[in-house]
């Protein structure tokens, strides 16, 4: 399979890491010339080529090399060195290697006030933000960041429609307890990279005794941060906003002081 530019758009759509090698040059006898492209995902697998053999075998370890890193790299290989001392092609080619990283993608569930304020926080500190709410006349352009995704849909279709990936930060703020139960319910077991939900202590309580009866495992909830948020003392959306970033930051960078001032169930 060659791999073209939709190709490597389609796979950029999917929101997984993987690592894109491009011959760009090539001379004397070499299996591909410049231009051919191949597609190298964390697992091993690929699709394309770029010359087959002992060539590619080390430019796919080099891309996986590349792919942790996260940072692209020009390489150049004599093909005779690669091919254990025997002269098979002659030529020399440069590969490179550019990882395609997946985006950090928050889904905001509630857009009022508070979710208003998370999404324009959290743009700026780099997340892809998409707000996903019940409530046409809520869900108002001019509140939220321009390339902000708005999403006017029950929350239960959503959740139908849309997988939730190890790369996705989902925060809970709807205006209504059964609307958050019924979102949480659906997520908890979910592979997302952080799950936060806004409440009280009372509330949170019940909301883990409501989705305790409905059979979730006691385990899955260590991984819910809940009242959401950093404990600073916080009381405007602006300033809760500010504390939910802020611990999806700690979560980020693995700073394990944040439970120790974070509400978790």
């Amino acid at each position: 399979m060659e791999v073209g530019l939709e190709r490597i758009v389609n796979w950029k759509k999917k929101n997984i890491p993987f690592c894109v090698i491009t011959v760009v040059d090539a001379k004397g006898a070499t299996p591909r010339k410049s231009g051919a492209r191949a597609i190298v995902f964390p697992d091993g697998k690929s699709e394309g080529t770029v010359g087959g053999g002992s060539i590619e075998v080390q430019a796919f370890r080099d891309a996986l090399d590349a792919l942790q890193a996260g940072v692209p790299v020009l390489k150049e290989y004599l093909l005779e060195e690669l091919e254990t001392g025997k002269m098979v092609c002659g030529g020399k080619m440069t590969l490179f290697f550019e990882p395609i990283l997946p985006d950090k993608r928050l889904t905001i569930f509630g857009g009022g006030h508070v979710g208003r304020a998370v999404a324009n926080v959290a743009n700026e500190a780099g997340w892809r933000v998409r707000v996903v709410d019940e409530r046409e006349q809520i869900l108002d352009q001019v509140y939220f960041p321009e390339d902000c995704e708005l999403i006017e849909t029950k929350y239960e279709e959503f959740l139908e429609k849309n997988e939730i990936s190890p790369n996705d930060w989902l925060v809970i703020v709807t205006p209504q307890h059964t609307k958050d139960a019924v979102v949480l319910e659906a997520v908890i077991s979910s592979p997302a990279r952080y799950i936060g939900a806004m409440g009280s202590p009372k509330k949170i309580r019940e909301l883990k005794e409501y989705l305790l009866s409905k059979g979730i495992s006691e385990k899955l909830f260590e991984k819910v941060h809940a009242p959401i948020g950093l404990n600073i003392g916080t009381e405007t959306p602006g300033e809760i906003a500010v504390a939910i970033v802020a611990e999806m930051l700690a979560v980020q960078q693995k700073i394990n002081e944040v439970h120790a001032c974070s509400g978790k169930f």
